[in-house]
């Protein structure tokens, strides 16, 4: 944001900005209470989030993607990674095989075993055990609907979900912590029939990462370009909510600015600041017209 800012106020001095950034989970109260011209936020806003901007304002919020989480970095959106055991045989898997695995079963008695992901031999028949961020964060509710869609139940017979920890930490979080990314590989490393799904800041010898597939696509190797062109399916968006109604112009100033924003040069200043990557020249055209 201050890269975008200062390479704007070049050509627009009379602008001013003020940055108030405490996490997705407020970005919709700013500009539900009107205390803020857009909120930029690491994750799609919820459904939950989108009822409650349209019970105040009886229509929905526009949300204009301006970034794509990278390859690494805890709390940056980053993609997810599919990891299992060195050992196991398999190469790949696919959307629906992960919902195979990990969804509430339709009969309580059966369990998840390799062959659902396509495993033969041996190993096909071993039970998989399978270790999740917690729906509770931004990380697990992404890979939720990611796999879910708009379902919300995992089948926890073999699901175990992390959240961060810290039992040492003081009120101000001094110490170490014990990430919820590090936990579910952790975990991962002393179990050969294992799915883990967490970022590649994680990655470690004796796991493997798998190519993913969506649904009756390839499989992906995750890789900065798969992750730009969004053919990736675990791949994360970072985006910017505004106050628009349909009938009404995008106030003229917000508009250069997120134009600029989706803008070749202001795509460009992303990967120079950060992790994060910048969205495809197709990707870039289908949200300047969101503002037209």
């Amino acid at each position: 944001m201050a890269a975008w800012q200062q390479a704007f106020r070049r050509t627009h001095p009379e602008v001013t900005f003020q940055d108030t950034l405490l996490g997705s989970g407020s970005g919709m109260a700013g500009i539900i209470t009107g205390t803020s011209d857009l909120s930029l936020m690491g994750r799609r806003a919820t459904a939950n989030e989108i009822k409650g901007f349209e019970w105040v304002f009886r229509y929905k919020p526009l949300g204009i993607e301006v970034m794509t989480g990278g390859l690494q970095g805890e709390g940056k959106s980053a993609a997810l990674a599919v990891f299992v055991s060195s050992s196991n045989p398999i190469r790949q898997i696919t959307m629906a095989q992960l919902a195979d695995i990990l969804d509430c079963p339709s009969n309580e008695n059966v369990t998840p075993i390799w062959a659902l992901a396509g495993v033969t031999g041996p190993h096909a028949v071993h039970t998989v055990h399978a270790y999740i961020p917690a729906m509770s964060t931004n990380t697990g509710a992404f890979l939720q609907a990611a796999v879910q869609g708009d379902g919300d139940c995992w089948n926890w017979n073999i699901v175990k979900e992390f959240s961060d920890v810290c039992p040492q930490c003081d009120r101000n979080g001094a110490a170490s912590q014990t990430n919820a990314g590090q936990q579910i590989v952790t975990a991962l490393k002393s179990d050969p029939d294992g799915i883990a799904i967490s970022t590649l800041d994680h990655a470690a010898p004796g796991i493997k990462t798998l190519p993913v597939a969506a649904t009756g696509g390839p499989a992906v190797v995750l890789s900065p370009e798969a992750l730009i062109a969004e053919s990736y399916p675990l791949t994360r968006g970072l985006y910017i909510y505004i106050n628009r109604r349909k009938d009404k112009a995008v106030d003229p100033t917000l508009k250069e600015f997120l134009r600029f924003v989706l803008s070749p040069e202001g795509q460009a200043l992303i990967p120079q600041n950060s992790s994060y990557l910048p969205l495809s020249a197709a990707n870039q055209m289908l949200q300047l017209e969101k503002l037209e």
